[in-house]
């Protein structure tokens, strides 16, 4: 008997380990979603570790699609953590030149790469689009002295304080977004994380 309950025990570890996934928050600048932790008046979201594009209904019903923002891409715009949305208010979290240390913490590190992008928004109401983030991808400027758009995540780490290089423009409001795309899971699906900022560039 105890053989079998050892058996059992490790297809419930394996079952168990299979469906980890990685988890983590942009601290600076600091995301819509945890904006509240860091005294702005903006709406609580307890679940601010885990804007993961609906979790398993970015596979299974949007066909791998991610709202701007991270949220559920079926959902109807302003989604929760967009401009106008529960999250998105508008508040400014952070005012920078070029240069800008991005701080991250990851509460499970299941590798895969971060990416980043920014968007001016023109207007007080305006929506993020992915055309207009892919015009304003970031730039590493620490990255192994190489100039990168992607950081390559490695073994074990959950904190990481990234130097950015943002794009030579002037905004009063530009949506600053972190992307972590986490390795491929035993289904070979790759989930992302998105998280969006509001911050000034000057």
């Amino acid at each position: 008997m105890s053989f079998v309950k050892l058996l059992l025990n490790i297809c419930l570890l394996g079952t168990f380990l299979q469906e980890i996934h990685g988890q983590g928050m942009m601290i600076t600048p600091v995301s819509r979603s945890s904006a509240w932790r860091f005294g702005f008046p903006v709406e609580q979201n307890f679940n601010d570790d885990d804007v993961s594009c609906g979790g398993d209904t970015q596979f299974f019903q949007n066909h791998g699609k991610c709202g701007e923002c991270g949220d559920d891409y079926a959902a109807v715009r302003p989604r929760p953590n967009e401009n106008g949305g529960i999250y998105g208010t508008g508040v400014i979290v952070k005012k920078s030149n070029f240069t800008m240390k991005v701080k991250v913490k990851l509460t499970t590190n299941n590798l895969g790469t971060f990416k980043f992008h920014v968007c001016p928004l023109n207007q007080t109401n305006s929506l993020e689009t992915e055309e207009c983030f892919n015009k304003y991808p970031i730039i590493l400027s620490d990255y192994d002295n190489l100039l990168s758009y992607m950081y390559q995540i490695p073994n074990f780490q959950t904190t990481f304080n990234i130097e950015i290089q943002l794009p030579r423009i002037s905004c009063k409001h530009c949506v600053f977004r972190w992307t972590y795309e986490t390795t491929r899971d035993l289904y070979g699906r790759q989930r992302i994380f998105r998280n969006c900022a509001d911050i000034t560039i000057v």
